[in-house]
C-alpha cells in the first residue's frame, strides 16, 4: 500500500496537533463521601477520558449540593502524568468520576463555574475552610502549589464532596505559535528601516517584514519536506536506480536475438 507525500505530511500534523492538545490538557478527580445518583449519572455519560474542559466546567453545579461542604482543590500546570508523584485526598482509583484529559482548562473558566456552582448551592464560598453551622453549606476553593500534595481539613463534615483538578496557562503556549521577530519594532528600528528601504541600490520593498512569514506551521511544513519526505524520495529513487536485469534474462534474449538472425538468413 502507498501513501502519498500529501497525506504523510497531513498526518503528521494532525499527530503534532493531537500530541499539543493533550499537552494542555489537565485531569478532573471527584470523590463523594455518600452515595449520589446526579454524580453517578454524570460518571455514566462520561464516555471519553479526553473533553473539553469548558464543557466540564459549565456542568459541574449539574452534580447538585447534596452536602454539606464541597472541597474544590486546584493546581496550576497540573497533568495526569503528575498524578504519580503527588499524593491526593483519596485514591485515583477510588473516585467517583475521572477525566484523565480535559482540554484547555484555564483558570478563568473554573472560577466562574466554580462561583456559579455555588450560588446555585447557595453556600458560602471561601478559600479557608472553616466547618459550617447546621443548615449551611459551605464551598471552599484554594489553590494548592503546583507539584505539592493536595491535603484537606480534617474536620470535614460527614457529607462532602472533594473537586480536584487543575488548568493550564495558554498565553505560554500562544506565545510560542507567534512568528519569529514578532515583536513590535521601536521608533529608532522603524526610521532605519525606512532609511535602508530609500538607500539607493537597496531591493528591499519597504513595510514588508520577510521574517513575519516564518510562522510554526510553515516551519512544521518545511521541516516535513525536508526531514521526512525528502529522503523518502530519494531512497524510493536509489531503490529504482538500483534494479538490474537478471543475467538469465540476459542469456536468454541473446539467444533469442541468434535465432531471429539465423531464421532471417
Amino acid at each position: 500500500m502507498r501513501f502519498s507525500p500529501s497525506v504523510g505530511a497531513a498526518t503528521a500534523l494532525v499527530l503534532a496537533a493531537s500530541a499539543r492538545a493533550f499537552r494542555d490538557s489537565s485531569p478532573l478527580f471527584v470523590w463523594s463521601s455518600t452515595p449520589n445518583d446526579a454524580l453517578l449519572e454524570a460518571a455514566n455519560e462520561v464516555s471519553s477520558g479526553v473533553i473539553n474542559a469548558d464543557s466540564v466546567f459549565n456542568t459541574l453545579k449539574t452534580i447538585g449540593c447534596d452536602w454539606d461542604a464541597i472541597v474544590v482543590a486546584h493546581q496550576d500546570e497540573l497533568h495526569q502524568s503528575h498524578i504519580e508523584k503527588i499524593s491526593l485526598p483519596y485514591a485515583p482509583a477510588h473516585a467517583d468520576l475521572h477525566i484523565p484529559y480535559l482540554i484547555r482548562p484555564t483558570r478563568e473558566g473554573l472560577d466562574e463555574a466554580v462561583t456559579s456552582w455555588a450560588a446555585e448551592c447557595g453556600a458560602e464560598l471561601i478559600d479557608e475552610y472553616k466547618r459550617p453551622a447546621d443548615g449551611e453549606r459551605v464551598m471552599v476553593y484554594f489553590n494548592a502549589e503546583h507539584g505539592s500534595d493536595v491535603t484537606l481539613p480534617t474536620d470535614l463534615p460527614k457529607r462532602h464532596l472533594v473537586v480536584v483538578t487543575g488548568t493550564r496557562d495558554l498565553s505560554k503556549r500562544q506565545n510560542d505559535e507567534k512568528p519569529f521577530m514578532s515583536e513590535a519594532p521601536t521608533s529608532s528600528h522603524t526610521a532605519t528601516l525606512a532609511d535602508e528601504a530609500a538607500a539607493p541600490g537597496n531591493g528591499t520593498k519597504p513595510g514588508r517584514d520577510e521574517t513575519a512569514y516564518l510562522t510554526t506551521p510553515i516551519i512544521v511544513g518545511l521541516l516535513l519536506s525536508f526531514g521526512v519526505l525528502l529522503p523518502i524520495l530519494l531512497v524510493g529513487i536509489s531503490q529504482l536506480a538500483a534494479i538490474q536485469v537478471p543475467p538469465r534474462m540476459l542469456e536468454i534474449s541473446k539467444t533469442l536475438s541468434v535465432n531471429k538472425d539465423r531464421k532471417d538468413q
